[in-house]
């Protein structure tokens, strides 16, 4: 990571896998802000980091909350260095079930609820955060957390289409964002050792997933933040997708 101290935003910032960035940048000096919808998940502060962390609560998935919390943020500090959209919610449902003898279909309502935290909420982000980095003609790197699950998984169809439209976000405004000084890409993650991962697989499940990984184990959040460190370092990085997967879709 560069010495030189950054001004870095983390959405999502109170999940594993946000809360960890936080701590980890603001173990190394950096100004930290997260957002998320609540706080309870994380307290990545310690008592010599209080005047480098912020937290800011907002429904990420809200439009009008994003670009008012934003707006807050951009005043105190200015333009961020690097943006991280890590926020979006996994959710497991078939496209169609049979419930108490009657054929149901994928609740539309948490469709939308998906596609809106795990895929909309990264665009308003970017969309805000890129505007403020022109208007100052601040360079910034923007990280986009995809999913393994962007080539279709069985089960989350919401996720899936969510993390799929983060790629091709992340392709399209590569080509935009690019001669204006900004650097986009994504980090798509294979199976990580994670509460999120327990709560949504079964064990057996896990057991077989990590023995069908060459690496013959699961990734951790440490994996995630030296990818994000090395997107953030390499200035010719640009516009991929970063498949951090253990060798699983070799």
């Amino acid at each position: 990571m560069s010495e030189k101290k950054q001004n870095i935003l983390i959405t999502g910032s109170s999940g594993s896998f946000g809360s960890f960035i936080c701590r980890e940048f603001l173990s190394e000096g950096h100004w930290v802000t997260g957002i998320d919808l609540n706080d309870q998940q994380s307290s990545p502060i310690e008592s010599n980091q209080l005047d480098l962390w912020r937290f800011i609560t907002c429904d990420l998935a809200n439009s009008g909350q994003v670009q008012a919390v934003l707006d807050e943020a951009h005043s105190i500090r200015g333009a961020f260095n690097l943006v991280v959209n890590n926020v979006g919610l996994i959710y497991n449902a078939p496209l169609l079930s049979f419930q108490k003898g009657k054929l149901q279909i994928h609740d539309f309502d948490a469709w939308n609820k998906v596609l809106s935290v795990t895929l909309s909420a990264g665009f308003y982000v970017t969309a805000l955060c890129a505007q403020k980095m022109v208007a100052t003609k601040s360079p910034g790197v923007i990280v986009n957390i995809s999913s393994i699950c962007a080539t279709g998984n069985a089960g989350q169809a919401a996720y899936s289409a969510a993390k799929a439209g983060v790629n091709a976000m992340t392709a399209a405004l590569a080509k935009e964002l690019g001669p204006l000084g900004i650097r986009i890409a994504a980090i798509s993650p294979g199976f990580f050792d994670t509460p999120s991962t327990h709560a949504n697989l079964d064990e057996d499940k896990i057991a077989h997933i990590r023995k069908s990984v060459p690496l013959r184990k699961l990734g951790q959040p440490k994996h995630i933040m030296s990818a994000i460190r090395f997107i953030n370092e390499n200035d010719y990085f640009h516009g991929k997708v970063l498949e951090l997967d253990g060798g699983l879709t070799i």
